[in-house]
Parts: C-alpha cells; structure tokens; sequence
C-alpha cells in the first residue's frame, strides 16, 4: 500500500542537531507530481486533509493522555494557511524554523519534545520526525505509540500524494 513512501535511514535535514538520548527519529519520502511547491505548500498539502480514522484516534489520544499530564491542544497538525512563517499555528505544532528548502514545526512539553520537518529536496518531499522524551513517562508513551505512528504518517503521506496533493 505504501510502495511509493520510501523510509531514509540517513536524513539530510535539520533535526539530527536536535537529537537527544532516547530520542525516535524517522523520515518518509516521496516524489512530487508537482515539484514546484515550497515547503510551507507541501506541511499544507499533506497535513490539511486528514483521514478521518486519525481525527479519531487523534481526539482518543487527548483524553487518555491528559491525565498523565501531555499536552493536548487541537486534534490535528492542520496549518492555518499554505504560507507559514515562525511563530505560525500548524494544529498543536508551532512552525519554528523556515529555511527555502525546509520548514520546521514542534511543539513541547513536560514529558516531550516533538519536532516535524518537511524538507523540499529536488523533486521529493521528506518528512521527517523527531521526537524527545524527557520523562519516563514520555519514553512509555513513545514506546506505546510507534505502531500507530507508523501507519499514520505513511496513510496521511499516501493519501496526499493519491489525492493530487502532493
């Protein structure tokens, strides 16, 4: 299902710098029917439509967590235009770096530090994650949650680039 999606185990971006111990990393990438997009246009383009099953498990995932005391802003990473700049809204993410060819979001708090990167590089998109528990309780929820990031990033990336998106 997933074919097109290709997994890097070597990332050429920005977030390796931001790498602590215990930290997961991954990054997904996929060739562009429309290589001209800039990076804010593809964090849109991938984030602004949603499966509705992640909404789902998104909105689950609030309520079981905030009892441990994680965040729990919107249900989704959805961008409020297709043009961020720092400091923009991209649902519970906050861009926080914009270079050309890549644009950083993140969000934080007690237990994690969570980065996402979509990185224009020639005609692919890579979209990598980055993702630093502080607590035992961060590294449980990581360790819980992996399967579920697994198929989440690669359904939303496959469903960008199916629908014309990408």
């Amino acid at each position: 299902m997933f074919s097109q999606i290709l997994s890097l185990t070597s990332v050429p971006d920005r977030l390796q710098a931001k790498a602590r111990a215990h930290h997961f990393r991954d990054a997904l990438q996929i060739t562009l029917d429309t290589p001209s997009l800039t990076p804010s246009q593809l964090q849109y383009r991938i984030f602004n439509t949603m499966p509705g099953w992640v909404t789902h498990l998104m909105r689950l995932r609030n309520k079981l967590v905030a009892v441990f005391g994680f965040s729990v802003g919107q249900n989704n990473m959805v961008p409020t235009s297709d043009e961020l700049h720092v400091g923009d809204k991209a649902g519970f993410l906050s861009v926080c770096e914009k270079y050309p060819e890549e644009i950083i979001s993140c969000a934080e708090d007690r237990h994690m530090a969570f980065f996402l990167s979509v990185k224009k590089q020639h005609n692919t998109v890579i979209v990598s994650t980055l993702v630093n528990p502080k607590t035992l309780t961060g590294r449980i929820y990581l360790n819980a949650i992996l399967p579920f990031h697994y198929v989440i990033a690669r359904s939303v990336i496959h469903n960008a680039k199916m629908a014309g998106r990408l």
